[in-house]
């Protein structure tokens, strides 16, 4: 099974690199998990998130290959 990772960024910045991973069936599951992981972790912001401050989940092979991207941008306006 492949491993995927999920690391979590602010900005420019690694905020938590995920380095262990998760086995997983394939990209579609790793995509399921992704979406939950984004969903909590948006919440636990708690008013966090700035204007003009973005968010984004990457998901990667265990090569470093970005598979998926989920970003948040807050904006003004």
């Amino acid at each position: 099974m492949p491993r995927f990772y999920f690391n979590v960024c602010s900005g420019n910045r690694l905020n938590d690199r995920d380095d262990l991973g998760q086995e997983l069936p394939d990209r579609r599951a790793a995509w399921e998990i992704a979406t939950r992981y984004a969903g909590d972790s948006l919440r636990d912001l708690d008013g966090d998130l700035q204007p003009d401050d973005d968010w984004r989940l990457e998901v990667q092979t265990e090569d470093g290959a970005r598979v998926f991207q989920i970003s948040i941008r807050a904006s003004q306006g």
